[in-house]
């Protein structure tokens, strides 16, 4: 295919659609990456998953800090890029640099838009309770996740979805979806379809501090969606309070919930499972780490810590 393509990449996950581009015969002609990151004790730089596969495929990449900046819009420019197709770069594109491609910029988006426009719509799926996403292919305005829909497929979110899962499917959805419209758009075979300007919903950007429990004011099955939400991005946590310090707890797996009654933040060993009061009914714990410490089961973390009761 002789269509100059850029592709703009935020996540692990996007190397999976590039790769899907490069199988199916697209020209991609650069790279769009985050900057490489500071890790580890030592902060060395480590370059993004997305950077090391194009640099494997031998395909230019592009780290701008600023998309703005006038050096790096030249080197854009000059590589005549007819489309640009976009998946969680994370960044809005400036103005002067959407109307450089003549196709303009294809947008990945793993919502079924006009809900849960914005930084975090898998994650948003799950902490709402949705029984329902999917993955939108649209063109770029210069609002967030505004402009006309070329495609929509949905999915169901299984009652134990976690983030992980959720992110396989709709990834998986965009492999099969994404080379099918990009060739119909190139022959001028989509009709585009715009979205409304009202009743839409924006998600916000979550931070490590939303992870934090709160059990007397969240509901059982609000922290049971927190816990698969965040524990593949970020962590769920509590604190329990020993030697008059408050220590960190990261719960890692929850199981369900049960119409126990107990006192929020107070837990007793039910089987194999931690049951940890809440606003109304209590939550079932399976696996818990300890600050500094390995992960370890819900039995073990009752018997060898008796606070009996995290922080409020």
């Amino acid at each position: 295919m002789n269509k100059r393509l850029i592709f703009a990449g935020g996540t692990d996950w996007s190397v999976k659609l590039l790769k899907t581009l490069i199988k199916k015969g697209f020209n991609v002609v650069g790279i769009l990456a985050p900057p490489d990151s500071k890790k580890d004790r030592d902060q060395k730089k480590t370059p993004h998953m997305l950077k090391e596969k194009a640099t494997q495929l031998n395909i230019p990449v592009y780290q701008p800090g600023k998309l703005s900046d006038p050096k790096f819009l030249r080197e854009f420019n000059q590589l005549k890029p007819d489309l640009v197709v976009v998946v969680a770069y994370g960044k809005l594109f400036p103005k002067d640099m959407l109307t450089i491609p003549p196709l303009g910029f294809i947008n990945f988006h793993p919502s079924l838009l006009p809900k849960l426009r914005g930084p975090s719509p898998i994650i948003s799926a799950i902490l709402e309770g949705l029984e329902e996403t999917g993955v939108s292919i649209m063109k770029l305005g210069e609002g967030i996740d505004d402009g006309p829909i070329l495609s929509q497929k949905s999915v169901k979110i299984r009652p134990r979805e976690t983030t992980e899962t959720l992110t396989r499917k709709l990834v998986d959805l965009g492999k099969e979806i994404i080379p099918v419209i990009l060739k119909k758009y190139f022959k001028d075979e989509v009709n585009l379809k715009f979205q409304p300007k009202t009743g839409f919903t924006v998600c916000k950007m979550i931070k490590k501090k939303d992870g934090c429990i709160n059990w007397r004011n969240e509901t059982a099955r609000e922290i049971d969606r927190k816990i698969r939400a965040l524990n593949s991005q970020f962590k769920t946590f509590t604190f329990i309070e020993r030697d008059k310090q408050k220590k960190r707890v990261n719960i890692l797996e929850s199981t369900g919930v049960l119409a126990t009654k107990l006192l929020p933040g107070e837990y007793k060993l039910i089987g194999k499972n931690l049951a940890i009061g809440t606003k109304n009914k209590a939550l079932l714990i399976s696996k818990i780490q300890l600050e500094g410490k390995k992960l370890i089961t819900a039995k073990e973390f009752y018997y060898g810590y008796k606070e009996r009761c995290f922080v409020l």
